[in-house]
């Protein structure tokens, strides 16, 4: 199986329904990760990756904390990850909870320092390691629909059907198979990003992190000599900075962001991405899991995206395992119990982020009064 060609969803007449033990829905890193955790625990099994993309556009989420780097090696991908070159992230500098500069140098972490990605190329690394680990890999093969059989899920692909006993459920913030599967979506805080890319940008390998009247900033080099900017806020206050025009305007306006975009600086992309809190509900159900962003996605502020979505794929395999080998309860209540404790230990963890910050009466932070308050309430 490892060595076959990629397919990239064309129509095979000859085979219009094809069996599967494992589909995993979605080549990003959760996906990704749980196709190599699959061909690790079960190299006889047969497991399809779906991505509906081809991993060939700019994608936020660029920031790799260090603790990835046990993750990265236990999936078996730790030497083509150091091979890329990413840029390293050796410092957080921010303007948070006051207009004072904060410095955090990675030099003095015990993990050392994170990464800058570019996320196109990262997703395609581990795509393609999954690929070569013997996952049958479909680039531009969306699933439109997900029904369920007595053998498992039937999964509707443009040019063919995949029946899987097991699915694991990783496109990210597309929940359009949540009825499907029975779940239910549950939002828990709104938030946009409004992120623009640059060439001829780069800057001293440092995330930059500016809390606003607006809401927040970051920006970070990339590979290249290139460099994201991203404004953070709610998308009712934000709607304006959809535009070119506003958005500079507000840039323009920031202590830290401002100068990391010089004259010379080239705008190359740019992209509004919903970036709230949101968990899915159940974790799992019969013959599926879900995983990384599907499963919970993150405020950006927390760092939490890849890493969580690394691990999430990785123990959303071996619960898919477990129900192969006729272990499917407990596999959902024991995967249920451990998204249940992360997403518990997320929400005091991101008030306290957003209290320290709490510095301005505009409808940004006033939103966010209920959650600070809350927070100081636990701790008293």
């Amino acid at each position: 199986m490892a060595g076959a060609p990629i397919r990239q969803g064309s129509w095979h007449p000859s085979m219009p329904s094809e069996q599967a033990d494992f589909a995993v829905i979605g080549g990003g890193p959760a996906g990704s990760a749980a196709a190599l955790t699959l061909r690790r625990q079960a190299p006889g099994r047969r497991v399809v990756l779906l991505e509906a993309g081809q991993h060939d556009r700019p994608k936020p989420g660029e920031i790799l904390p260090a603790v990835a780097q046990g993750l990265l090696r236990q999936l078996g991908v730790w030497a083509p990850f150091t091979a890329e070159a990413f840029v390293a992230n050796r410092a957080v500098v921010s303007a948070w909870g006051s207009e004072t500069l904060e410095e955090r140098q990675s030099t003095f972490s015990a993990q050392g320092a994170g990464w800058q990605l570019d996320r196109a190329r990262f997703d395609r690394l581990l795509a393609q390691a999954a690929h070569a680990a013997g996952a049958e890999l479909r680039f531009g093969s969306a699933v439109r629909s997900a029904a369920r059989e007595d053998q498992g899920w039937r999964l509707r692909l443009a040019d063919c059907d995949v029946v899987a006993r097991a699915v694991i459920w990783a496109t990210g913030r597309n929940w359009g198979l949540a009825r499907s599967f029975g779940a239910h979506l549950r939002a828990h805080g709104h938030l946009a990003a409004y992120t623009r890319f640059f060439d001829q940008a780069s800057g001293g390998c440092r995330m930059v992190i500016e809390a606003r009247p607006e809401g927040w900033w970051y920006s970070a080099d990339l590979p290249d000599r290139r460099r994201v900017v991203a404004c953070l806020t709610d998308p009712d206050l934000g709607s304006e900075l959809r535009t070119a025009e506003r958005w500079y305007s507000a840039l323009v306006a920031t202590q830290l962001i401002a100068p990391l975009v010089p004259p010379e600086a080239r705008e190359t992309a740019s992209l509004v991405k919903p970036a709230g809190t949101a968990t899915i509900d159940p974790a799992a159900g019969k013959g599926w899991v879900a995983a990384g962003d599907s499963l919970f996605c993150a405020d950006p502020l927390s760092s939490r995206g890849i890493v969580h979505a690394l691990r999430s794929g990785i123990l959303a395999a071996y619960a898919a395992s477990d129900m192969l080998e006729g272990r499917s309860e407990l596999a959902r209540s024991r995967y249920a119990m451990i998204a249940a404790q992360s997403f518990a230990d997320y929400v005091p963890a991101l008030a306290a982020h957003y209290a320290a910050a709490a510095r301005w009466d505009t409808p940004f932070w006033q939103r966010r009064r209920p959650h600070f308050e809350n927070h100081l309430a636990a701790q008293a």
